[in-house]
């Protein structure tokens, strides 16, 4: 198996994982606010890793530096906290679609921080393809709706911040692998939004008979596996074509909305998907750059 295979399946598998978030989260919101299960799921994620974390450090006799966890505390505070939480915020200023729609513009942003700090320069053929991406996403979630400018902004502006954590987060993770850029960082974010929770006087624990599985869910395998399969897959690709694999997001949410949520696939749906599947094309066989971090 190709190293650009592997990369991609391990890419597919976090977008597979990513989808089914708001499909659980959901169900959560009447017995859960939002930054505890922030805090829950990346605090247990990093505990799920840490053991594992632990074990490459010392195969590979690696010591992490105070620049090393400032730079891990940097993305725990850009995913875990900024960029989640704006993401969540947005939801109650606009409808869940339009959320999704701009959320997955995140591709642009990480070709933009990639030009700048991992001087990866995208080819037109990917520029197109995001671009088309972006227009499939549109199809699949019915348009772009909001009553104001608070919800866009803010969701565009977790976009970005999920675009700088991706290109922050490569160079570490290839020096010092994805479990342990991972279950560090998570630790940090999840512990921020813990003492989030306290400063709002929100209730320490939320977890109730009902809601456990679900919480433990989010925090192993939406936040686990996934996050470790996202750079696993982006330390095997140029940085702008892996992150492209977002733009499947709509496509899987689609899928599983009509497999448990009984969602109709309507014609704009199953055109979006189409194009997607065709910008896919455009990003993932484009030439390689140049510049690209091995």
């Amino acid at each position: 198996m190709s190293q650009k295979l592997k990369g991609y399946l391990w890419l597919f598998l976090t977008v597979f994982l990513f989808s089914t978030f708001e499909i659980v989260s959901h169900t959560l919101t009447k017995t859960t606010t939002t930054a505890f299960v922030n805090a829950f799921r990346f605090f247990l994620g990093g505990l799920v890793l840490l053991p594992f974390a632990i074990l490459h450090l010392q195969k590979k006799d690696v010591k992490l530096s105070k620049k090393d966890f400032r730079g891990l505390l940097l993305l725990g505070l850009l995913n875990a906290v900024f960029s989640m939480n704006l993401l969540q915020l947005s939801l109650k200023y606009s409808p869940a679609s339009t959320t999704a729609i701009l959320f997955s513009t995140n591709p642009i942003f990480v070709a933009l921080f990639s030009s700048f700090i991992l001087k990866e320069r995208p080819s037109s053929r990917q520029l197109f393809g995001i671009f088309l991406g972006f227009i499939g996403s549109i199809f699949v979630t019915g348009g772009i709706k909001a009553t104001s400018l608070i919800g866009p902004l803010l969701t565009l502006s977790s976009a970005a911040l999920f675009g700088l954590y991706t290109v922050a987060g490569k160079n570490l993770t290839i020096r010092l692998g994805s479990l342990t850029v991972n279950s560090i960082s998570f630790l940090f974010g999840g512990a921020i939004n813990w003492l989030w929770v306290l400063i709002n006087n929100q209730s320490l624990w939320q977890v109730t008979s009902e809601n456990y599985l679900k919480l433990i869910y989010l925090g192993v395998f939406v936040t686990g596996i996934a996050y470790y399969a996202f750079f696993n897959g982006l330390a095997l690709l140029n940085t702008t074509a892996g992150s492209s694999v977002f733009f499947a997001k709509p496509v899987f949410a689609s899928i599983l909305a009509w497999v448990f949520l009984r969602e109709t696939i309507t014609w704009n749906k199953f055109v979006g998907i189409i194009i997607i599947l065709l910008a896919m094309q455009f990003v993932m066989f484009a030439e390689k750059p140049k510049n690209i971090i091995h």
